[in-house]
């Protein structure tokens, strides 16, 4: 065997390493506490304010203050957080839990998941990896389902969600990582809020999210101002070859149980999404 051939066999086998070894490491380790509560025996309040941001990570230096700063501020009942990383920070006014979607396998590699913070401790925690990875081979997405316990005796499933993102002609592996998180609802007789970043940045993406939601009988708060984060790739060449549609917002909020008070875009800019907030009374 010439050496040419020899280099390239070892390059091979060495990429199927790294491509098997991502493939075991990559996966998340499910959920876990990074907060205490402020009390452990208390139910959510009627009404109720929602916060939901992606943290691009937490890179900005300014987003940990900002986020703070928001806490302080708006005083939400319950935060969604996505692209968020366990040790963001150290929240006093809320307890939370993270749910890992991946890690990765080097050392200093990075963890990211979902993170969702709330006043009051949850009675059920249950992380849901998606099934598919992102290109395949990385960076499964999960979403977390909370439970919390409402002063009309009911509970409130709450899913801080992330859909995968890179696919482009098809629907087929978002419509899986849908109807898991469809099962899980569809068995809960009380209130819903599904939340989060469902990457809904072409119309059949959409349409999927609001198929699965219209099945279940969730609505979307829609009286939202312009400012959401779209798919907008700044790019006409991009946006076009890719089939993003710049006008479709990514961040979205759906319910059952409740009814919509207030929509708003806060204005904090330390991540490539805006924050949104939404109040909700809930309903007899």
């Amino acid at each position: 065997m010439s050496r040419m051939k020899l280099t390239a066999n070892c390059a091979l086998r060495g990429l199927l390493i790294v491509l098997v070894v991502l493939a075991i490491s990559c996966r998340g380790k499910g959920a876990t506490k990074i907060a205490e509560f402020p009390s452990r025996d208390q139910t959510l309040p009627a009404g109720i304010t929602v916060v939901n941001w992606n943290a691009q990570k937490g890179k900005h230096p300014q987003f940990v203050k900002d986020l703070t700063l928001l806490l302080e501020q708006e005083k939400p009942d319950i935060v969604f957080l996505q692209e968020a990383e366990p040790d963001l920070f150290k929240p006093e006014q809320l307890g939370g839990y993270f749910a890992e979607g991946w890690h990765y396998p080097w050392p200093g590699g990075e963890t990211v998941g979902v993170l969702t913070l709330s006043r009051v401790t949850p009675v059920r925690i249950q992380p849901v990896p998606s099934k598919y990875r992102e290109f395949g081979v990385t960076a499964p997405k999960v979403s977390l389902v909370t439970e919390y316990p409402l002063p009309n005796g009911r509970r409130l499933l709450a899913v801080n969600v992330h859909l995968l993102n890179f696919e482009r002609w098809s629907v087929k592996k978002i419509a899986h990582q849908l109807e898991d998180l469809k099962s899980i609802m569809a068995a809960h007789s009380g209130p819903i809020l599904m939340v989060g970043d469902f990457n809904t940045w072409n119309q059949k993406r959409l349409s999927l999210v609001k198929e699965i939601t219209r099945n279940i009988h969730l609505k979307e708060v829609t009286d939202f101002p312009k400012g959401r984060r779209t798919g907008d790739l700044k790019s006409d060449f991009w946006s076009e070859f890719l089939g993003v549609d710049r006008d479709l917002p990514l961040d979205r909020v759906f319910f059952s149980g409740f009814k919509p008070i207030a929509a708003r875009i806060l204005n904090f800019y330390s991540s490539d999404h805006a924050p949104i907030l939404v109040r909700l009374e809930l309903q007899p």
